[in-house]
């Protein structure tokens, strides 16, 4: 396992930390998720963005995401439940990103985890944009299903990734 100066890279980020991506529960391969995950991934790498890898400590990364770990801006945590929001650093740290503007959530079962991390952001008083593309995830519901439940938490959803640059735009977030 590597190791870094978690202090320093905050100290240096969180400042400038604008956007996060999570990942959730990626310890299944499924190939129509993960090659728009990587796009994403991309993505954030190129803006210098943070990406969260959350999973159940009894299962292990699918071996496209392990060479992330160990990456500039990347965090892996560990939940021992369904929700990974309850894992305290993570708390703890999301605190730290003050200027943070926007959070797009991906993977698998990322139900509970949005729900949680809206109702963690209102309670810490901060605004932030959250965005689930629906392609990146496994969500067999319907889409008007879930952009009415999920919008009623502040949770944005669109249909195709493509889509999520330009809600961004509309948001003033590009």
């Amino acid at each position: 396992m590597w190791k870094y100066n978690r202090e320093e890279e905050y100290n240096k980020n969180k400042e400038n930390m604008l956007k996060q991506l999570f990942i959730i529960d990626m310890n299944k391969y499924d190939e129509k998720i993960v090659d728009k995950q990587k796009i994403l991934i991309d993505e954030y790498r190129k803006e210098n963005n943070q990406i969260n890898f959350i999973l159940n400590s009894n299962y292990e990364l699918i071996d496209d995401y392990k060479k992330e770990i160990g990456k500039p801006n990347t965090r892996i945590y560990y939940k021992n439940n369904r929700n990974g929001m309850y894992n305290r650093t993570l708390q703890d740290e999301i605190k730290y990103y003050k200027n943070l503007k926007e959070i797009v959530i991906a993977g698998i079962d990322i139900y509970d985890f949005s729900i949680g991390l809206s109702n963690y952001l209102d309670e810490i008083d901060r605004h932030v944009d959250i965005f689930i593309s629906r392609d990146t995830t496994n969500m067999k519901e319907s889409f008007h299903y879930l952009n009415c439940l999920l919008d009623d938490r502040g949770i944005k959803v669109v249909e195709k990734l493509e889509y999520l640059k330009e809600l961004e735009k509309i948001y003033k977030l590009r």
